[in-house]
């Protein structure tokens, strides 16, 4: 079995998703102090399912999640994806006819891990049986860190017995055996207890026959009592029955009665709508009739004003006749003396023109004497 290829997203300082190939050879991640190298080894054992916080060099589950620093913001979730291949060995168990094989896992923050085999959900138990066996594991020598030989070298006989055994592949098998023993000895608890239980009920046996007797005579009582009440009921039934019998008799007679009543109630209503009917009709003339004669007074009204203006006017056209009258007899007594005015300028009309006709003739006879001294002069 042989690591080609790891993914890693959001574990520890590794923000975003790193993909690591490992190709034929020897390969070799390097880089100063505090750069991470570290972590790619815990991410490693991580994946194959470690739960000791202390290997993973932290104080809890939840510091192998990226924590977020100055220039990157914190994540909610660590993935760590590794990709075996077979190396022309098959794999364990039902992965035997695989050439590849991915294990991964994830955790959220304040959450729980989950597994994957191939992207199919799995337990952690899964897990730890498909490296068993395999000389691969969390805690084996397949993850050799610094100062790990030292440890192993200077190692009781009795860890390096488990190392030996994990390299033999008898873990697998031993922890099967651990997990039968576990079961075999649950299993001996259960039968103890089911021993103590059958002590416990066969001391209560006689109690509980006892109580089954009463049981038998309490259900027995019972249905004695429930054929009586089942009688009890008939009776009441039958009682009830003649009493709706009775009843509906009497419920059709006043229904009979109510229906009479309702016809007399509607004919009567019928007239007090055609009451209702004549009553508007009569309301209506009267209206009708108020409004007549007020328009009828309200032409008196029109016609009494038009008279009084009328009236008025007469007055007021007799008045004006005789001022009327009076100015004309005025204007013809100064018509007259006009007209002898007039005469008597159209006699001093006619003296001055006699006169001045007179005038002429002399001016005339003037200007001929005087063009006669003229010419007589000349010559």
């Amino acid at each position: 079995m042989k690591l080609k290829r790891l993914e890693i997203s959001g574990f520890k300082s590794f923000r975003d998703k790193v993909i690591l190939d490992f190709s034929e050879g020897v390969t070799g991640i390097v880089g100063p102090n505090g750069c991470g190298k570290s972590n790619v080894v815990d991410a490693i054992r991580w994946v194959m399912g470690e739960q000791r916080v202390k290997s993973l060099r932290g104080k809890k589950m939840d510091d192998v999640v990226f924590n977020g620093s100055q220039d990157a913001a914190a994540v909610s979730m660590a993935d760590v994806t590794m990709t075996l291949e077979g190396n022309d060995k098959s794999f364990p168990g039902n992965y035997a006819e695989l050439t590849e094989v991915s294990v991964s896992r994830k955790v959220i923050r304040d959450g729980d891990s989950e597994y994957y085999i191939n992207r199919v959900p799995c337990r952690l138990l899964d897990v730890k049986e498909f490296f068993m066996g395999t000389g691969v594991g969390a805690r084996t020598y397949s993850l050799v860190e610094q100062g790990s030989v030292a440890n192993l070298v200077e190692a009781k006989p009795e860890d390096r017995r488990l190392f030996i055994e994990d390299a033999a592949g008898v873990s697998k098998y031993k922890s099967r055996k651990d997990a039968a023993v576990r079961k075999m000895e649950a299993t001996k608890q259960n039968i103890l207890r089911l021993n103590d239980i059958n002590k416990e009920v066969k001391s209560q046996l006689n109690a509980i026959s006892k109580q089954a007797k009463r049981a038998e005579q309490y259900k027995e009582i019972k249905q004695r009592m429930r054929e009586t009440e089942l009688t009890l009921a008939l009776q009441g039934y039958n009682e009830l029955t003649e009493k709706r019998t009775s009843l509906q008799a009497k419920r059709s007679e006043m229904q009979e009665r109510d229906n009479g009543v309702r016809a007399n109630l509607e004919a009567k209503e019928s007239a007090l709508e055609e009451m209702k009917a004549k009553l508007m009709e009569n309301d209506e003339l009267i209206t009708k009739s108020h409004q007549e004669l007020y328009e009828v007074k309200n032409s008196i009204t029109i016609k009494e004003k038009n008279i009084e203006f009328s009236r008025l006017q007469m007055t007021d056209s007799s008045e004006r006749k005789q001022k009327n009258l009076a100015e004309i007899d005025l204007i013809q007594t100064k018509k007259s003396d006009l007209i002898v005015e007039v005469e008597n300028l159209q006699k001093n009309a006619a003296e001055v023109y006699s006169k001045t006709s007179a005038l002429k003739e002399e001016l005339d006879e003037g200007s001929k004497r005087f063009r006669h001294c003229s010419m007589l002069t000349k010559k």
